[in-house]
Order: C-alpha cells, then sequence, then structure tokens
C-alpha cells in the first residue's frame, strides 16, 4: 500500500485543529472543534487513542467500531476533567485496509463520525464512501436541497453527531479493493471547496511519483483555504 499524506492551516486560521495518523493497515483523519485549544486536543486524542488500539485480534468491523468507542471515551474523559476542555469534540473518519488476499483483493472497512470523508476511486469511478452526519447532509439525502445548495448553505458547518457528544452512532461500510484503487480520507476543509467532479479529475492522474495528498491541499487553499486541510490518499 503507497500512502500520501498532507495537512496545512490553511489560509484564514490560525490553528490547525485537523490530527492524522497512517499505520501499517489503518488511516484516520480527525477534525477537532471547541473554544481556545480544545479542538486540537480533541482530534490529537482521538487519533492517540487510534494509535493504541490493538487491532488484529478480531473481526476488523467490530475493531473500528471498538477503537472509535475508545477514541468518544478518550474526548469524553478528558472534557469531564478539565473544565477549558467541556464541549470539545472531534469528527473521525477510520479506514482499516487489509493485506491482499490470494485473489489478490483486499478489504476496506471504514468507521465514521461526523463530516470528514472517504472517497473510494476504481475503474474510473469516484464514490463517496461516507454520509456527511450533518444537517445538510440530511438534507441532502432527504431530496431537499442540491449538491450545489449544499456547498453554500448557512447550515453546511451544523454536524448532528461528533465524537465528545453523549451519544455516537458510527457509520460502517465495508468494501472489496481491487489492486490498483485509491483510497482517500480527507476534512471538510478540501471538500468545502474542491467538487467531486475536481476531485475524480486530480485522483484519476498518475499516482506514482506524486504526492496527489500534498496537491489536493495546494488546490484548496488556491481556492481560498477557509478552514485546516487534511488529506491521505492511499493505492492498493
Amino acid at each position: 500500500m503507497d500512502v500520501k499524506t498532507a495537512t496545512d492551516v490553511g489560509r484564514l486560521r490560525e490553528n490547525n485543529e485537523d490530527a492524522l495518523w497512517v499505520g501499517e493497515h489503518c488511516l484516520v483523519v480527525c477534525d477537532g472543534m471547541g473554544g481556545h485549544v480544545a479542538g486540537e486536543v480533541a482530534s490529537a486524542l482521538a487519533v492517540e487513542a487510534i494509535k493504541s488500539f490493538p487491532f488484529g485480534a478480531g473481526r476488523p468491523q467490530e475493531e473500528v467500531l471498538a477503537a472509535i468507542e475508545r477514541a468518544q471515551a478518550r474526548i469524553l474523559e478528558e472534557a469531564g476533567r478539565n473544565r477549558k476542555y467541556r464541549g470539545m469534540g472531534s469528527t473521525i473518519t477510520l479506514a482499516w485496509i487489509s493485506g491482499p488476499g490470494p485473489d489478490g483483493l483486499r478489504e476496506l472497512v471504514v468507521g465514521h463520525v461526523g463530516d470528514s470523508r472517504c472517497y473510494l476511486y476504481a475503474n474510473g469511478v469516484l464514490e463517496q464512501l461516507t454520509s456527511d452526519h450533518s444537517v445538510v447532509g440530511e438534507l441532502l439525502r432527504a431530496g431537499t436541497i442540491t449538491p450545489g445548495e449544499a456547498r453554500i448553505h448557512p447550515k453546511r458547518h451544523i454536524l448532528t453527531q461528533v465524537l465528545g457528544s453523549e451519544a455516537i452512532e458510527p457509520e460502517l461500510i465495508t468494501r472489496q479493493l481491487e489492486p490498483g484503487s485509491l483510497v482517500m480520507l480527507c476534512t471538510d476543509g478540501l471538500t468545502d471547496v474542491v467538487d467531486d467532479a475536481l476531485l475524480q479529475e486530480k485522483l484519476q492522474q498518475n499516482f506514482q511519483g506524486r504526492n496527489l495528498a500534498q496537491e489536493l491541499v495546494d488546490l484548496a487553499n488556491e481556492l481560498g483555504g477557509p478552514d485546516n486541510i487534511t488529506v491521505i490518499v492511499a493505492q492498493v
């Protein structure tokens, strides 16, 4: 698995509240939120919880959900212990990718809370695997608004669930990956300004010898960079 990563504060923010990590089989991005430095703390706590999780002992789907619950518990614990961190939260998108099987296919398991996304690009087609846990995401799924309207909707950043809220219901997605497929994780600092058509145009270019993650971060900054931007692109 060939993995490229990039993160940037963007052009308008002072602090980068995003966090990422790449392990042997895991990719994770988190977008923190909260007053003062609480957003940075929440995303960092979530990533540390994933890094320390003992993957490999059970079924991947169960482990991905358990790892996310551990990140949730860690954020709630710290918020309960430290008054200035109360109310902090973070998105999380966690992808576990197996080694190749006898048929050359790999298994992808994605666990997700919030509006950071996981995309799959395979056979010339880009697919958003995760659903945004947001007010606008729900309006889109109901057919009440169009994708174009969603991009400028005044409630587009209001989330319906995040790590750190009282209760979470992580989304779980499983796919089979053919050799050459691209898996991309990103925070909304990318997708708020780069639409799916432009993402597909970028991802269909040659992966070898390039850092597509950095190119996408640079593109988001060229288009205004209104938020922190974090991207992981993995080719299997």
